[in-house]
Formats: structure tokens, C-alpha cells, sequence
């Protein structure tokens, strides 16, 4: 009977513990709280209360709710700015702030593919980059080294580079005018390497360190680690694409005209 009584009292605790914890639905198929729960199933306290929800509580724990913010809070800046402020855009009416949110996403799409070509040139133009992507390439036995002298100019690209096998890791940084092949060509020696997105700045060094303080919560010092380079951040792209688009890069004639 002792037995029996033992074997209910441990089913009755493993069915409390189970209905103390919720599935967690994350942010665009990205966890947050994965390190911590790897199965999803997040305690109750980790959520925040939600009216419209049967249980009370929201979809997201907490952690996965800062990292939607963290995403949408910028894209909203760009939808204010475009409407020409934040009361401007709530004067709006829904048809009209839908169009601006299908225009911002329509041109942070433009802008992460890198492709400003009319259409017709496309295919044209990327079959001409096939061979060199990054422009000519120099052989590794032989290194030369260039003295630049004058005025350093201010203006470059702030560009976002990753390594395929660890995608969640993204390299932020800023270059000259002509420095993405070096760029490449260095992050390429330890691994593989490829261009998410690159953004022209007419002040590349000072757009850098404000989209680095924007996403300071995701830069991996900040998250404890000590054995790497301040321009390392882990977040997903578009947490840092969108970052980008809100400190304002140089536009071309077509997106100016948008």
C-alpha cells in the first residue's frame, strides 16, 4: 500500500511540475531562452501577463519578447521617420500606415539583397560577378604591404559578414570605399565567410559606433565573453539590418525617390 502511495505522490509532483511550465512560441522561429530551456518549456513566472490569452500569460517568455522588441522597435522608427514622426504616423489610417510598412519592408529588402540594378540587368550582372565576387583576387604566397598617406576620408561602407556554419554570429563593421575585398579576403583566412549586407555612410565611423551602441545587449563582451573582438555580435540579421536602416545609410535615386 506504502508502494502504491509512493508511486501516485511522485505522478501527482512530475503533473505539477509539467503544468508549472508553458511552451514557449519564440520570435521567428528563434529562441531566446533556449540556453536555458532547450525544450521550449518555460516556467510559468518567465511569462508576462497577456488579457486576451485563456491562461493570462503571453505567447513569448520574457526573454523572447526583448528579442521581438529588440527587432520591431527599430523597423517602428523607420515606419515614423517615413510618416515624418510618431504622432504623424498614428493620424494615419490603417490602409495608409500599411503602405508605409509594406514600403520600409519592400526597401530593407531591397537594400539586404544588395540589389539596386533595374530589372532587366539582374541576371546580366550577377553572372559577370561569378567569377571574382569580391573583385580580383591576390595569391596568398605573396603579401605587399601599402602605406596610405593623406587624409583619411569619412565616408564607407558598414557592412555585416557571418560565418554560414555559425549564423547566429555576425561580424559588424566599417571599411573604406574599396575595402569590402579585404574584408572578405581576411575573414575568409580562419573559416567560411560570407556578406550578409553592406550600407554606404557618408560618416562610416560614426554610424558604426551608433549601431554598435544600439545593439550593445547583443554584443558577445557584453554577453560574458572575453576572447574576442568588440565588433562580434549574436543576434539574428535582421536584429542588425534593421538597426542599420534606423541610423539612416546614404540612398540611391531610386530609393530616395521612394
Amino acid at each position: 500500500m506504502s508502494k502504491r502511495h509512493d508511486i501516485l505522490a511522485m505522478q501527482l509532483s512530475e503533473h505539477v511540475r509539467i503544468i508549472q511550465k508553458k511552451r514557449c512560441s519564440g520570435y521567428m522561429g528563434i529562441w531566446a531562452c533556449a540556453t536555458s530551456y532547450p525544450d521550449h518549456m518555460v516556467p510559468l513566472e518567465n511569462f508576462g501577463p497577456h488579457a486576451r490569452m485563456k491562461d493570462g500569460l503571453r505567447e513569448k517568455c520574457k526573454s523572447c519578447k526583448k528579442l521581438a522588441d529588440s527587432v520591431d522597435n527599430p523597423k517602428k522608427q523607420v515606419w515614423y521617420k517615413m510618416a515624418g514622426g510618431h504622432k504623424e504616423y498614428n493620424r494615419l489610417s490603417k490602409e495608409s500606415r500599411h503602405e508605409i510598412r509594406k514600403t520600409a519592408r519592400n526597401e530593407a529588402i531591397k537594400a539586404h539583397l544588395l540589389n539596386t540594378e533595374p530589372d532587366g540587368e539582374v541576371v546580366l550582372a550577377h553572372i559577370e560577378r561569378m567569377k571574382s565576387e569580391f573583385g580580383q583576387s591576390k595569391p596568398m604566397t605573396k603579401r605587399t604591404i601599402s602605406k596610405v598617406e593623406g587624409e583619411r576620408v569619412p565616408e564607407g561602407w558598414v557592412y555585416v559578414v557571418r560565418n554560414p556554419d555559425v549564423p547566429s554570429i555576425l561580424k559588424i563593421g566599417k571599411t573604406f570605399p574599396d575595402g569590402i575585398p579585404d574584408i572578405m579576403s581576411s575573414a575568409r583566412r580562419f573559416g567560411r565567410a560570407e556578406l550578409v549586407a553592406k550600407y554606404e555612410f557618408n560618416e562610416a565611423y560614426k554610424a558604426e559606433q551608433s549601431i554598435h551602441k544600439r545593439l550593445e545587449r547583443h554584443n558577445l563582451r557584453t554577453l560574458g565573453y572575453k576572447d574576442c573582438g568588440k565588433e562580434l555580435f549574436q543576434c539574428d540579421e535582421m536584429v542588425a539590418i534593421f538597426a542599420i536602416l534606423a541610423e539612416g545609410p546614404v540612398l540611391d535615386d531610386d530609393e530616395d525617390a521612394a
